[in-house]
């Protein structure tokens, strides 16, 4: 796992930010930061160095953990016991079961993603990540720098943690789906969080970072109240 400073302006507040597959900070370069510092995890070919995140959290005062697409998946195994680290906990696009029928990607779908990844493959990938041309042709402007070889073999990886560990417990407090996501089907990410009740539906892709500004923003968005009539 490859830890990364996005933002870092001696800040006492931290966001953790865990990212999908195949991503290096490139994809988030554009997003800014206030009132934060962020420091990003990616490539979950090897989780060994886990502890190389808790002594970055020690030198904050306060601590967020934002997880996204797969990311939610891997942070649910590194925080399991240590969820009072964090003031908040928010997933984007992503579930507990990652891979399945109902509740995450389909597996024949991520095996086909598997046996499928070559140049053309993983555009393709990105463009439905996107959600389609016109939010893939600014993405590739700031498409990863990783080569295809060691993407291939973390997704194999994550395939095979994911198959190996179940996940029967949650540490987040907010989830953020996005209806128009094209990697996780968004019924499948409603039936995975259908017990949550803080949670927003947002009107954008599985790749949905190009709607923010800042990260801080992130950190502000409100579950919408219910008003009773009764």
């Amino acid at each position: 796992m490859r830890l990364k400073y996005l933002h870092k302006n001696n800040s006492p507040k931290l966001i953790l930010f865990l990212s999908g597959w195949g991503c290096d900070e490139i994809p988030f370069s554009s997003i800014d930061s206030k009132d934060y510092d962020v420091l990003m995890c990616y490539d979950y070919r090897d989780l060994s160095n886990a502890t190389d995140i808790l002594d970055e959290l020690k030198h904050y005062q306060e601590q967020h953990l934002i997880a996204w697409s797969l990311g939610v998946y891997v942070s649910s195994i590194l925080f399991k016991d240590q969820t009072k680290l964090f003031v908040s906990r928010i997933a984007i696009n992503g579930s507990l079961t990652p891979i399945s029928e109902e509740q995450g990607i389909p597996p024949a779908i991520f095996q086909g993603t598997i046996n499928g990844l070559n140049e053309r493959g993983r555009d393709k990938f990105f463009m439905r990540m996107c959600g389609g041309r016109s939010g893939y042709a600014n993405f590739s402007k700031h498409q990863a720098q990783r080569t295809l070889e060691d993407q291939k073999e973390e997704l194999i990886c994550l395939q095979n943690m994911i198959l190996d560990r179940s996940i029967t417990w949650d540490i987040f407090d907010k989830v953020l789906l996005s209806s128009r996501d094209m990697i996780f089907p968004f019924k499948n990410l409603e039936k995975a969080w259908e017990s949550k009740s803080q949670k927003v539906i947002l009107d954008l892709p599985h790749f949905c970072f190009s709607e923010w500004n800042q990260w801080d923003e992130i950190l502000k968005i409100e579950v919408p109240r219910v008003i009773s009539l009764v």
